[in-house]
């Protein structure tokens, strides 16, 4: 807005425009329920000149036909956490500690609630193991040792600072991993009007198929993408405004992503792969109407929202290379932390 062309756009799903209007409906029957909504994502945008005049449009909308990738309504991952060991041990555990503190304190109900506090600090709260009051470490010891819970006796007889939910978290997140790998494919459409008059210059369907390779590992993975798109657009060779020039380009590749293990944070991206255009009408003169280039994106994260993507094209027709350079900045509106 800060610039001499001026420009906002908005992106959002419909799920989450109704719970910015009715926070009741964040509850998990809902969150099912409202899946399609959930897959839709749509934006808009308007663009101004210095003086704040008018100067073009945007929209689009975009659906998830296929993902495999929401880790949060996946069955594979529920069922995973179910049978997951160190899971099952806490269960036995906190069954155990609940019957202890119910024999201990039949008649003491202040000694037994506080007893439970530390039970839930155990479980549920960030704080390292061997902070805890002396007492209960050594019953949490004493009964992880006669129940043989070898998952929460690493735990326990560390010294590091180690506790339930940091361990719990690890848990989920190398379960998580696999699922990365998972399908996902997205089919989606956006326009753009001319600058001085609502009146579509530019129309562009599109899908895009991406599946991971091999067995991800934390950090890094590979990933086959596939673009296709269908592109009307304005053919200025014709006096009148009109969509004539129509064309359809496919781009096939290989990306390779490495991650922060801490926090699962791209920080370096790669991208190699072909892209082949297919001018159906409006062709320019001296133009061809089909055309073939290799591509390569190497992406670095600067900081959390600033990247400099590096883009090289390469024309195997007439040996061109062509190299593109910028800084983007993404505005994430709310902190991550």
């Amino acid at each position: 807005l800060t610039g001499p062309n001026k420009e906002l756009n908005f992106n959002s799903n419909p799920f989450a425009i109704m719970l910015k209007s009715n926070p009741n409906l964040a509850i998990d029957s809902n969150y099912l329920r409202y899946k399609a909504l959930r897959k839709l994502n749509f934006s808009f945008g308007i663009k101004l000149d210095p003086n704040l005049h008018f100067n073009g449009f945007s929209s689009g909308v975009k659906y998830a036909l296929l993902d495999y990738r929401d880790t949060t309504t996946s069955k594979l991952l529920f069922e995973n956490l179910q049978n997951d060991s160190l899971g099952k041990e806490a269960d036995e555990l906190q069954i155990e500690l609940v019957e202890y503190a119910q024999k201990k304190y039949p008649n003491d109900r202040k000694k037994l609630k506080g007893f439970m506090e530390l039970v839930h600090v155990f479980f549920n709260d960030n704080v390292p193991f061997n902070k805890l009051d002396s007492a209960f470490k050594k019953i949490v010891k004493e009964s992880a040792q006669e129940n043989h819970l070898v998952h929460i006796l690493k735990i326990v007889d560390s010294n590091s600072g180690s506790n339930m939910i940091t361990a719990e978290h690890h848990v989920f997140d190398s379960l998580k991993i696999p699922i990365k790998n998972n399908l996902l494919w997205t089919i989606g459409i956006s326009d753009t009007t001319y600058k001085d008059q609502f009146f579509f210059s530019n129309i562009l369907a599109s899908t895009e198929l991406s599946k991971g390779l091999g067995k991800t590992k934390p950090g890094s993975n590979w990933e086959f993408d596939v673009k296709a798109s269908a592109n009307l657009l304005n053919d200025t060779t014709v006096a009148n405004r009109n969509l004539k020039r129509s064309i359809f380009s496919f781009e096939p590749g290989f990306n390779y992503v490495i991650r922060n293990k801490s926090n699962d944070q791209s920080f370096l991206e790669l991208k190699f792969s072909g892209c082949y255009n297919h001018t159906f009408s409006g062709l320019y003169k001296n133009e061809k109407q089909d055309s073939l280039t290799i591509n390569g994106t190497i992406r670095v994260r600067i900081i959390n929202d600033i990247w400099i993507p590096l883009e090289f094209k390469y024309d195997p027709r007439s040996g061109n290379i062509f190299g593109f350079l910028n800084i983007r900045l993404n505005f994430t509106g709310q902190g991550k932390k």
